[in-house]
């Protein structure tokens, strides 16, 4: 029986020492939110220490739009390339590992995280650094922002002025 449970342990040792919880993605909403089935509930996700340009009108839109002063469909087109690049680093029915304090939730009602793919990626760091998402409140993310900026990485390579002016007016800096 011994055996059995330090077996059972040495199998479950990946995930513990990532610290994570798993849940399987039920969809990606945005570039920086995902909803996943979390404690038998469809829960939102946000990114932790990112921000990605909103894909569609919401508050956070209006408020963007108004900072940057791009065309509407400007906006929304950098938005649905980062809500497209996130769908093809986690594909629907995908199962993410959550890192954070999952039981806070921010002012929009979604947990904050670090997320994981199975194999180990950070989204939250892959974001920034492929340029569809830019850093925010998170240091450790700032050298892999300036290097997509530098490189023309994602909305940088794509759309730098409109990517320059979102970044630029944001609070996300």
């Amino acid at each position: 029986m011994k055996t059995a449970i330090l077996l059972l342990g040495l199998l479950a040792m990946p995930l513990a020492r990532a610290g994570g919880v798993q849940a399987p993605l039920i969809e990606v909403e945005d570039g920086d939110t995902l909803l996943v089935m979390l404690n038998g509930a469809p829960t939102r996700i946000q990114l932790a220490g990112i921000d990605a340009p909103e894909d569609r009108p919401n508050p956070k839109f209006n408020l963007d739009r108004k900072r940057t002063r791009l065309p509407a469909e400007t906006l929304l087109e950098l938005g649905r390339k980062a809500t497209l690049h996130l769908r093809e680093l986690a594909p629907p029915g995908s199962t993410l590992i959550l890192e954070g304090d999952l039981h806070e939730k921010d002012k929009y009602g979604r947990i904050a995280a670090t997320v994981r793919t199975t194999d180990g990626r950070a989204l939250n760091e892959r974001m920034v650094a492929d340029g569809f998402a830019r850093a925010s409140g998170q240091p450790a993310y700032q050298p892999l922002q300036e290097q997509a900026v530098k490189e023309k990485r994602g909305l940088w390579g794509s759309d730098p002025e409109a990517a320059h002016a979102w970044w630029e007016s944001g609070p996300a800096r």
